[in-house]
């Protein structure tokens, strides 16, 4: 974990893009967000509407808890692990395999990292971070990922259901990065 205090202004660069944070106990700890993540992506506790879209899932939590605990380097290898093994996992039910998407669970962590690592938890800052989450991975590459797969009018389609759905789940999924974001910070605490 973190060893560093939150502080208002974040990580210094250095401190940002550290890959120091493979030790033991990070990798164990990562190990276990990722079976968590992989049971989230489940297909019993997913929704599609269609292939490669899924209506309801709550695999972002786990995403948040890696970049907030350990930063962009170990987040991005989160995120690739965790679309992979979603996919195997979920039997390929969610459609064919597109390495599009391992490129947006990567972007995801990412920018939860500039927003989360090392940083006070506040609902503003989970805001800001999702709309931006929501504008560049779940509305710009998902899209264009659905796009490439299935053609302009499908993915047209999509996107248009996308932007309905994100509109009327956002406020559920920030409330719940808060309250989970801000009890596992606090429990991060007693773990150092």
């Amino acid at each position: 974990m973190s060893v560093l205090p939150d502080r208002e202004s974040g990580p210094t660069l250095r401190e940002f893009f550290s890959s120091n944070v493979f030790t033991a106990r990070a990798v164990a700890a990562l190990a276990a967000l990722l079976a968590i993540r992989t049971i989230l992506g489940l297909p019993f506790l997913t929704v599609y509407i269609g292939p490669g879209f899924k209506l309801i899932t709550f695999t972002y939590v786990t995403d948040a808890l890696a970049a907030m605990f350990f930063g962009p380097v170990a987040g991005a290898f989160f995120g690739l692990a965790g679309d992979f093994l979603g996919y195997i996992s979920s039997g390929g039910s969610g459609g064919a395999y597109f390495p599009g998407f391992a490129l947006s669970e990567m972007a995801t962590c990412f920018i939860f990292a500039c927003f989360f690592y090392k940083r006070a938890i506040t609902l503003p800052r989970i805001i800001i971070a999702w709309l931006i989450n929501l504008a560049v991975v779940l509305l710009g590459l998902n899209s264009l990922w659905l796009i490439l797969m299935y053609g302009m009018g499908a993915g047209e389609v999509f996107a248009m259901a996308r932007v309905v759905n994100n509109a009327i789940q956002s406020p559920l999924h920030i409330a719940i990065l808060f309250f989970l974001l801000t009890q596992m910070k606090k429990l991060g605490r007693h773990l150092r």
